[in-house]
């Protein structure tokens, strides 16, 4: 399914390459992790995978096709290790202008968000403005904006940044 080789990323100005030639293959309904220090590259390899970050050499596949792609991108849901929303927009905002970047029909979009709020338990502060979320709150919106369209891959940057205890447990049904 995701399939990386050789990947080097160095960034303008660094004498040392932040990722140097890794290579591995993620197979479908794995789940993969990356542990290691600070620095060691695991966000910057997660953020070339999504798309985010170009890279220097090598190649990153899903499901034999280059993740460059815009038609590939659209089969990634990406979590980052900080929030990445819109916090001017209401919860609802949000996850439609998501379903809109990713094609969700609508038919789809009320079961699944449903589904996803019943899961998280934001029923009650999805018309909010996302600014008046807690950060636990925004960490939920950011994960159901990931996932509302259903990508074949999930990339997650420490997802469970400020979640508390049992949304933590919750997001594990998720999978």
């Amino acid at each position: 399914m995701l399939e990386i080789k050789n990947l080097v990323k160095i960034y303008r100005g660094a004498s040392v390459p932040a990722v140097n030639d890794i290579t591995f293959t993620v197979g479908e309904g794995e789940i993969f992790g990356f542990i290691g220090p600070n620095g060691a590259g695991k966000s910057t390899t997660i953020k070339c995978i999504c798309g985010i970050s170009g890279f220097n050499g090598g190649s990153i596949l899903l499901d034999g096709k280059d993740v460059r792609n815009i038609d590939v991108k659209k089969q990634i849901g990406y979590v980052s290790d900080n929030h990445v929303l819109f916090e001017n927009l209401t919860g609802i905002e949000f996850i439609n202008f998501m379903c809109d970047m990713y094609d969700v029909d609508s038919s789809l979009r009320k079961e699944r968000l449903e589904k996803y709020l019943s899961i998280f338990k934001l029923e009650d502060k999805i018309n909010s403005p996302i600014k008046s979320y807690s950060h636990g709150m925004k960490q939920k919106i950011n994960i159901i904006g990931a996932i509302i369209h259903e990508p074949k891959l999930w990339v997650l940057d420490e997802p469970l940044t400020g979640l508390d205890p049992l949304s933590s447990c919750k997001f594990n049904f998720c999978f």
